[in-house]
């Protein structure tokens, strides 16, 4: 079992946003500086404008002398010039995806952009990164970065829909994986179409809040992640998640998160949340409570102790500030679930199911629009189903008689490296959750245990002239894919989403024409059924 963070800052050479005026060199002067006074390491992924920008020269040299150099790979205009492509941006560097980003090129021009970055970066440093990160590189070029350069690690956003355009939802939650050659948010389920770069997951998102935060907001004004920007602002909060993942979550094969921040918030924003972290996290490190590793260490030990993407958990009883709300997520190659106590009700708040030949919309062609999206197949989006105006709390709930069922008390165990089980307690009765690699088992000491669906159906299936909710001021659009299809029939419950069919077996339970499923002879078994070959 190991504990890892990651310290990765990401630095830019511009930050061309109207209003804004930011010293993009001092964040990066006192990272290092904070990261040398506390005896760490850390990983620094310099875009392509800072590795051709001299002023950057001396804080380069002073961080490569103790930290790792990566490459960030977001796309910017002395870039594109240099692999003799026209650059369509609004400034030197533009966030939206159609420009900024590699799938904002055709396949073929993407390797000249990775070609043009990666000897830029050997020119400099004298050989090629062994890291490359941005808030997403599509399958073909992560493909093409294994392939001819070999990196250890790459790393990209955490779960979010919409956010300045990216929706990146439904991924593993947390952790690293090996992804798809056909969907790099997706992770392999065999060597065949396995892209052999683990791929680390950014931000340290909280476990309870981050995920829906977009939608009911928790009465925070900050995102709640590791971002000393964000929430993690705060030095109690910060307490808290850091006690939380790597006190009381074990994570199966091991516990991860990422602290650091992109230069572009500007020193004033990140400062007191860094100049409390770092110390803290040099602290657990001492205690040997943590490894601090570079983001490549990280990559290669991955590779050292998996072959294939191993199953993972993040735990939380009790969030920042609210004891009531608890939260598990299980990620397995096959799907991903997790588990949400709110009050004593508990209810299945998100499921995807993880196919490898399910194909991102990138693969073969550019995206073409300011927003992207990479996601993997919804059963529960407890985000997007919901609609708090309709008072719709989106889930799967565990009903009694159709009532929801009201718990004293959730407990979480690890059975084995790749099974976790989650006990709920009542005064009156007892269940069982089995989360295993390709199917959850669901035990009762009660007969009328029923899982019970919950969603606003235009937000399942689609409507279209509405006003995006998850619309930001650095985003006017959001690329969102809805359920083309579902449908319950004898034992199977049956999905399809942009032509791509899915689904679940009720191998034990009865299964009802309105999803819900009722336990036999007090259990449920659910089974995952696609492409997978275990």
């Amino acid at each position: 079992m190991k504990n890892i963070i990651n310290i990765i800052n990401f630095i830019r050479a511009v930050e061309p946003r109207p209003g804004r005026n930011i010293d993009m060199q001092l964040p990066m002067r006192e990272q290092i500086r904070l990261l040398r006074e506390n005896n760490l390491r850390g990983t620094f992924l310099l875009q392509y404008d800072t590795l051709t920008d001299p002023s950057f020269d001396e804080l380069i040299d002073d961080a490569a002398t103790f930290c790792e150099i990566g490459l960030w790979l977001e796309i910017v205009q002395p870039q594109v010039e240099a692999a003799g492509l026209e650059w369509k941006g609004r400034y030197p560097w533009d966030w939206y995806n159609d420009v900024g980003f590699l799938i904002g090129y055709e396949p073929d021009q993407r390797f000249k952009l990775i070609d043009v970055a990666m000897e830029r970066f050997k020119e400099r440093f004298g050989k090629y990164p062994d890291s490359v990160g941005s808030w997403h590189i599509d399958a073909v070029s992560l493909k093409y970065l294994d392939e001819k350069y070999h990196i250890s690690a790459s790393c990209n956003c955490r779960d979010q829909v919409g956010t300045d355009g990216y929706t990146m939802q439904g991924g593993y939650y947390n952790q690293a994986y090996y992804p798809s050659v056909n969907n790099m948010f997706c992770p392999a389920s065999t060597k065949e179409n396995q892209i052999n770069i683990p791929v680390f997951r950014m931000l340290g998102s909280d476990p309870v809040l981050a995920y829906d935060y977009q939608v009911f907001g928790y009465g925070y004004p900050y995102c709640p992640t590791l971002e000393p920007a964000q929430l993690a602002r705060f030095s109690d909060w910060t307490d808290w998640f850091m006690d939380t993942l790597f006190t009381h979550s074990h994570g199966l094969c091991f516990q991860y998160t990422q602290a650091g921040q992109e230069n572009s918030f500007g020193w004033a924003k990140m400062k007191a949340g860094l100049e409390y972290q770092l110390p803290f996290i040099a602290k657990m490190a001492n205690e040997e409570k943590v490894c601090v590793m570079t983001l490549g260490e990280s990559g290669r030990w991955f590779k050292e102790n998996f072959d294939m993407t191993p199953p993972a958990t993040v735990v939380s009883m009790g969030a920042w500030k609210r004891p009531d709300l608890r939260s598990i997520w299980y990620c397995s190659r096959a799907y991903r679930i997790n588990l949400i106590m709110d009050n004593g009700v508990v209810r299945l708040r998100d499921m995807y199911l993880f196919d490898e030949l399910y194909r991102e919309h990138y693969i073969n062609k550019r995206c073409d629009t300011h927003a992207c999206e990479f996601r993997n197949l919804p059963v529960m989006d407890g985000a997007i189903y919901s609609n708090p105006s309709k008072r719709i709390t989106a889930g799967i709930y565990f009903t009694e008689n159709g009532q929801n069922i009201i718990w004293d008390d959730m407990i979480y165990e690890e059975i084995s490296n790749n099974v976790a089980k989650i006990k709920l307690i009542s005064d009156k009765r007892t269940l069982v959750v089995l989360l295993n690699e390709t199917f959850i088992e669901i035990s009762a000491d009660f007969e009328d245990l029923a899982l019970v669906p919950v969603y606003d159906t235009e937000n399942v299936f689609g409507k279209k002239n509405e006003e995006d909710k998850f619309a930001n001021k650095n985003n006017s659009k959001t690329s969102l894919s809805y359920i083309e299809k579902a449908e319950a029939q004898k034992r199977d419950v049956t999905f399809k989403m942009n032509g791509f069919d899915y689904g679940i077996k009720v191998t034990q339970g009865i299964l009802g024409k309105d999803f819900t499923v009722k336990s036999e002879n007090k259990k449920i078994k659910l089974i995952t059924f696609n492409n997978h070959k275990y």
